[in-house]
């Protein structure tokens, strides 16, 4: 009993740290969810972003750069709230590419 205590918050502690990390490439797939609810709201009709979509755009905002988030501020049309997504997104994929830059494997073409 004890044995499976220690092993479920050993899963709980994982999927926690696991939420935790806010990697780039994790920010800009979020960032996609999110256009995506930004443009149902625009096909909707709907003159202002949901309340349940705010704090998941705030928190990518908040991880990829403190200007965005500051510009957000109070805004809450959806076209506004895209722009500073597709901005946040250019942050990201610079970020990403930079991250991930590293010398080229060289293949060798003729034996010797």
């Amino acid at each position: 009993m004890i044995q499976q205590t220690v092993e479920e918050q050993a899963r709980a502690l994982f999927w926690h740290r696991k939420r935790q990390d806010n990697k780039p490439r994790q920010l800009l797939n979020e960032s996609d969810q999110l256009l995506y609810w930004l443009e149902e709201c625009l096909d909707n009709n709907l003159k202002l972003t949901p309340g349940w979509l705010m704090p998941r755009i705030t928190h990518v905002l908040s991880n990829t750069d403190r200007e965005l988030s500051e510009q957000l501020g109070r805004e809450r049309r959806p076209e506004q709230v895209m722009e500073i997504l597709f901005m946040a997104q250019e942050v990201l994929m610079a970020e990403l590419v930079r991250t991930h830059r590293r010398p080229a494997r060289v293949i060798q073409l003729f034996r010797r």
